[in-house]
């Protein structure tokens, strides 16, 4: 089957999830487009990429700015929608998968004009996360209503074939709302252990003095990494200085966190290492102590899953968590790790004096992690789902 992944988040590659679905139905006999943005960064408009046909739209104008203002993901943006429906009939898809819901109206009406499947993969809930991007981002609260994403997401669960979701609660949330269950598939975001380096010995072991917490990821206001720093306060006011954060990433809130690292005078003990290639990433792993998943307790992270929880499970590291439903399922039940309160600084500062306290413990949790992710919690047993909605 010819299938098109519609990707208006961002240019492709890079995509960790859209490159671990693409190989996993390319190895099922599928052939896998990817139809994505092109804000003017890449000078082909068509390229093979580890065997997925990538089709990106053409720049309209030299100016990037201009381009992303154009090819706003808006419902039923008509350049999307004209390029889609001419790409598909050129070359034969017969069926359509959209990224979440800021195109999926489009790519509804695009599946419907051609009569071909069309599969909803939501990664996220895209209302609740406009809500909370839009306290800092006054873009978001302008043109990303999340009252309208909400209309979009009702009208659009109702209507697609089938749904993709990343995690249970996520499905137990649309069935509530009436959704049939048959049509909802989870595909969790799983680590793919070929595609992660898990091989430790072609990792290099730095030496260090002191205890190291690592945050890896998009650096928003969700993330919860105000607690975090708040808690190395308190453990630095008990005099204890060897504990040090690493946050790596990026995002609309790193200048938010730098400024309360500067008020509470952590510079010594919190350091910020802006965003590093995917390749690089184990290695920060590795050398970490104690890895960080300390996302608020909301509905927007209750329906959702990071794939740094996994990947940090399958280099063996111990973790910290909130008390978010899905992050506090997972570690509890495969014991690999620490929950805290969301929203409590001292619960935090608690566990990760714990962890400070007992290596053995830390690599008891560690190891538990690392049988899980080879038991469970890996892409090899995720992908099946996927690859039973286009057997069907």
């Amino acid at each position: 089957m010819k299938i098109c992944i519609v990707y208006q988040g961002g240019e492709f590659p890079p995509a960790e999830r859209i490159e671990k679905e693409a190989k996993s139905l390319i190895s099922a006999g599928h052939e896998i487009f990817v139809f994505c943005n092109n804000y003017g960064d890449f000078k082909l408009s068509n390229e093979i990429y580890n065997g997925i046909n990538v089709r990106r739209l053409i720049p309209t104008f030299k100016s990037r700015t201009v381009n992303k203002i154009l090819k706003f993901p808006i419902f039923f943006n008509p350049l999307w929608i004209f390029q889609l429906v001419s790409f598909c009939i050129e070359n034969k898809i017969q069926a359509l998968q959209v990224v979440d819901i800021a195109l999926a109206p489009a790519v509804w009406f695009v599946g419907r004009i051609l009569r071909i499947p069309i599969v909803l993969d939501m990664w996220e809930n895209y209302p609740e996360a406009l809500k909370g991007w839009g306290k800092v981002d006054w873009k978001t609260r302008v043109f990303k209503n999340y009252r309208i994403a909400k209309l979009v997401e009702w009208f659009s669960v109702k209507v697609f074939d089938k749904i993709i979701l990343v995690v249970e609660e996520q499905a137990d949330r649309l069935i509530k709302q009436g959704i049939a269950a048959d049509k909802i598939f989870v595909v969790s975001n799983t680590v793919d252990l070929e595609q992660f380096m898990t091989d430790n010995t072609l990792l290099k072991k730095e030496k260090q003095k002191e205890f190291v917490l690592l945050y890896a990821g998009v650096i928003t206001i969700e993330r919860g990494l105000e607690d975090i720093i708040n808690a190395i306060h308190i453990l630095s006011n008990r005099g204890n200085n060897s504990i040090k954060l690493v946050i790596v990433g990026s995002g609309n809130y790193l200048s938010v966190l730098q400024a309360l690292v500067t008020k509470l005078k952590l510079e010594n003990c919190i350091s910020f290492s802006g965003w590093v290639s995917f390749s690089e990433l184990p290695t920060l792993i590795y050398n970490s102590d104690l890895c960080l998943v300390p996302h608020l307790n909301n509905e927007f992270i209750n329906t959702t899953i990071p794939n740094k929880l996994f990947q940090y499970m399958a280099l063996a590291k111990p973790v910290l968590v909130s008390d978010a439903e899905p992050l506090k399922r997972i570690v509890l039940e495969t014991n690999c790790g620490y929950v805290f309160e969301s929203g409590s600084p001292e619960s935090a500062a608690r566990y990760i004096e714990k962890a400070f306290l007992s290596k053995e413990e830390r690599d008891l949790l560690g190891q538990n992690g690392l049988k899980a992710i080879n038991d469970k919690y890996n892409w090899s047993i995720s992908e099946k789902e996927l690859i039973k909605i286009y057997s069907a």
